[in-house]
């Protein structure tokens, strides 16, 4: 995985995931974007604009804590309850920094509507462990902070169906900060897990934690219950009512996958 200068020498550009695929493999299936860049490029730009056009219209989106964001490279580390959460995110904070996030699991982006355009986006790094080798996505994570760069993680893996709770965090929610030493926002989304047309959504922002500090498995572990705490503390107090009438009340599981939305009807 090698890095590239752009356009002018100012732009870094990082070749993806499938570059160590050989030629032949990558045309019969795409694991991820063909680059992964942390400027804010045209491409970038219109993908931002087109979230916001979309999803501030169905949803009343809005950010608290943005003064929190120190100056990049950082982590955001975010709650999960819906397959909408990283565009709710884009559409709620500004263009600059650029977020990229870590961790869609797909085998091959290539195939269906929401994988083409993510792979025609970009600013995401894939992981799935049956494709994926966990060094070459670390190496990948590196790279983005070490181009002052914004990494965005969902920690519990999967979506839960309560506002008020956290899924258990998977091992190692903050490894990445701490092996290059950035700071982690805790961040919580509240009011995604059941959507309907003009739903109020707020993104919050807690206060960056550092990391640059943390050695050893003790002070980690301990890092990681500061995180979940963090973003727990940023989570309502108490369970929202559903009202009756909501309109275009599909939109819920629009972007949800077929084993999340089995889930949530079991848990309701």
């Amino acid at each position: 995985m090698a890095e590239e200068p752009g356009i002018g020498g100012g732009r870094r550009v990082f070749k993806s995931l499938e570059d160590r695929e050989p030629r032949g493999a990558r045309r019969a299936a795409r694991t991820g974007p063909r680059e992964l860049s942390v400027e804010v490029t045209l491409r970038y730009r219109l993908m931002w604009g087109l979230v916001r056009a979309i999803v501030r219209p169905l949803f009343s989106v809005q950010a608290e804590g943005l003064d929190h964001w120190p100056k990049p490279p950082f982590q955001i580390v975010a709650n999960h309850h819906n397959g909408w959460d990283p565009l709710l995110v884009i559409a709620a904070v500004p263009l600059d920094p650029r977020i990229t996030w870590f961790g869609p699991k797909e085998a091959d982006f290539s195939r269906g509507f929401k994988n083409r355009v993510m792979g025609f986006f970009g600013g995401m790094i894939p992981y799935n462990p049956e494709k994926t080798s966990l060094t070459s996505a670390v190496r990948a994570v590196r790279r983005v902070f070490e181009a002052d760069g914004v990494l965005g993680i969902f920690a519990e893996g999967r979506i839960g169906f309560r506002e008020t709770e956290l899924q258990p965090f998977e091992d190692g929610a903050a490894a990445f900060a701490v092996a290059s030493g950035v700071p982690v926002v805790p961040c919580a989304i509240v009011g995604s897990t059941d959507l309907w047309f003009r739903k109020r959504v707020t993104v919050r922002f807690g206060r960056p934690i550092a990391t640059d500090a943390v050695r050893g498995r003790e002070a980690r572990a301990e890092l990681d219950g500061r995180i979940n705490a963090a973003v727990a503390e940023l989570l309502p107090t108490i369970e929202p009512r559903r009202p009756r009438r909501r309109p275009l009340s599909f939109l819920t599981d629009l972007l949800n996958g077929a084993d999340d939305i089995t889930r949530r009807r079991s848990e309701r």
